[in-house]
């Protein structure tokens, strides 16, 4: 367990919303980390998804009709077979928010979200 001081100006309204909701004040923040944490995850997945669609074109050329890991643009990894490569990925980068989409003839594509926990 990790010790996280918070600014007296936050204690109060912490202890308030914990009364209101009939739980600790420390379930309170870790439900506000956990939101803030996946709402941060969904960010950088739709950038990724931006680079794809901007990149689709030579991706295409290089990687179709194969699951490719895309992070910060790049591509880390690919596979024929989707499973594969989101296990391997998830083993090699731990929790980054890799991209894992088929390339395909089209950029615009039905994205699924695939959630892992977050232990902090």
């Amino acid at each position: 367990m990790t010790t996280i001081e918070l600014p007296h100006r936050l204690i109060n309204p912490l202890q308030l919303l914990a009364a209101e909701q009939g739980s600790s004040v420390e379930e309170v923040v870790e439900d506000a980390l956990t939101d803030y944490l996946r709402e941060q995850r969904h960010k950088q997945l739709l950038q990724e998804m931006e680079q794809f669609r901007v990149q689709h074109d030579q991706l295409r050329e290089q990687f179709a009709g194969q699951f490719i890991g895309m992070y910060n643009g790049r591509v880390l990894d690919h596979d024929a077979n989707g499973s594969n490569l989101y296990h391997r990925l998830c083993q090699q980068y731990d929790d980054l928010p890799i991209l894992v989409v088929e390339v395909t003839d089209t950029p615009e594509q039905e994205f699924v979200r695939l959630q892992r926990r977050v232990t902090i």
